[in-house]
């Protein structure tokens, strides 16, 4: 029997967040496990970063084994995997261990933040693709707030543990949910390729020749960094630089999910309007860089709720502007996917790079957080630099097929 695609799109969407859950349930819980196992920032940071930087092969691949294999299998294993670094990172005595667990879930969030979007295109022909692409982008900011919540009830009677059991469930039941209601449809394309992959290693070389697209990867990866950065180390900050009481850090900090999705629903009309896209980018950059560069300047406890709700919204503007000018600036249709590949690597290098830089650097300066600043001040202006020579190339690029087209106007008769 055929399943209905908003049914199929809602447990798609479902098993995002559980993803988000998993993935971000270690800033609510650092400074305990920090505390537990004995380590510093930089290790602690690394527990976020180990999962971006297995998000990197996947982002790359991902698309690949789509040709190879059906989407739904390889949630499945995405799903399997992400269980097993639960399971691995509950029962682990020290931080090896953990990060080993997070390894695997590594795996499965780099292979779901490619096969959702897949699966969800599947079932929607074009023209209905926007309400659950859109529904979809919620998925990490509603994952985000329900973990950093649940994570303080959690550990008032289970420590850091009890929210590593609490996923490793919610893992084994959205599996049985993923198998029961999430499907392929029956004349999809995708998993029916022939057993070679040469067509495929060509587009990815034609791709990795574009400096356009490494531009665009240029500013999604310096998002991915200052994002994560952020995201990772914003209760800790509360903690450690403002002073105050943990549960109240992961509330608050919390908040900035609402912010994200506003940010959804003001980036959908600013899209519906603005015509320049690649102009956007640059102007998109530049706030995010500013809010970057403010991001550990904050000197007391009132500033935080209004800071996180703005930066919520702020976070939003990137990811959607990337996306709507990828098509343009793939060097063909065939090589989207490619394109998007690559640009979803460099935000997920961003992510290990910001945890890994941001988390040394306080530690170097024995926990000031202020010597994270100049840091993401020149994170931000490398962003900008990426926008900035992005809308050159492309500008250069429209005028090349204008120049091509008008001489070849004359031969057309």
């Amino acid at each position: 029997m055929k399943k209905n695609p908003w049914v199929v799109a809602m447990f798609v969407i479902l098993t995002g967040v559980i993803f988000a859950m998993g993935q971000f349930k270690v800033p609510p819980t650092m400074t305990v496990i920090m505390e537990d196992m004995g380590v510093g920032l930089t290790m602690g940071g690394l527990l976020m970063s180990v999962v971006a930087i297995t998000a990197i092969v996947c982002a790359l691949f991902g698309g690949i084994l789509t040709v190879k294999f059906r989407p739904k299998k390889l949630g499945m294993f995405a799903l399997g995997c992400t269980f097993l670094g639960n399971l691995v990172g509950f029962f682990a005595k020290g931080i090896e261990f953990l990060l080993v667990g997070r390894l695997l879930e590594g795996v499965g969030f780099g292979l779901i933040t490619v096969l959702a979007p897949t699966i969800i295109a599947e079932w929607f022909p074009s023209e209905k693709r926007g309400r659950p692409m859109a529904l979809w982008t919620m998925w990490a900011p509603c994952g985000i707030l329900i973990i950093f919540n649940v994570a303080n009830i959690i550990m008032e009677y289970f420590t850091w543990r009890g929210v590593w059991a609490f996923t490793t469930i919610l893992f084994a039941v959205m599996l049985v949910l993923f198998k029961l209601f999430v499907d392929d449809p029956e004349d999809a394309g995708i998993g029916k390729a022939s057993a070679s992959l040469s067509k495929e290693w060509r587009a990815i070389s034609l791709e990795i020749k574009s400096p356009e697209i490494w531009m665009l990867t240029l500013v999604f990866t310096i998002f991915g960094l200052g994002c994560a950065a952020y995201s990772t180390f914003a209760p800790t900050f509360c903690v450690e630089h403002l002073g105050m009481d943990l549960a109240a850090a992961n509330t608050k900090t919390s908040l900035m999910t609402f912010g994200m999705v506003a940010g959804v629903f003001f980036m959908t009309a600013i899209l519906s309007y603005i015509k320049n896209l690649n102009h956007l980018l640059v102007i998109v950059t530049v706030i995010t860089g500013i809010f970057f560069s403010l991001a550990f300047c904050l000197n007391a406890e009132w500033q935080v709720i209004p800071f996180v709700l703005v930066n919520g919204i702020v976070l939003q503007m990137i990811p959607p502007v990337v996306f709507a000018v990828a098509p343009d600036a793939a060097r063909s249709p065939q090589t989207l996917g490619v394109a998007l590949g690559i640009a979803t690597a460099g935000d997920h290098l961003g992510a290990f790079v910001g945890t890994v830089v941001l988390g040394s650097i306080v530690e170097r300066y024995g926990g000031n957080w202020l010597a994270a600043v100049p840091a993401m001040i020149l994170f931000a202006l490398i962003g900008i630099i990426g926008a900035v020579n992005f809308w050159y190339l492309m500008k250069r690029r429209r005028k090349n097929i204008r120049t091509t087209a008008a001489l070849a106007q004359p031969f057309a008769h």
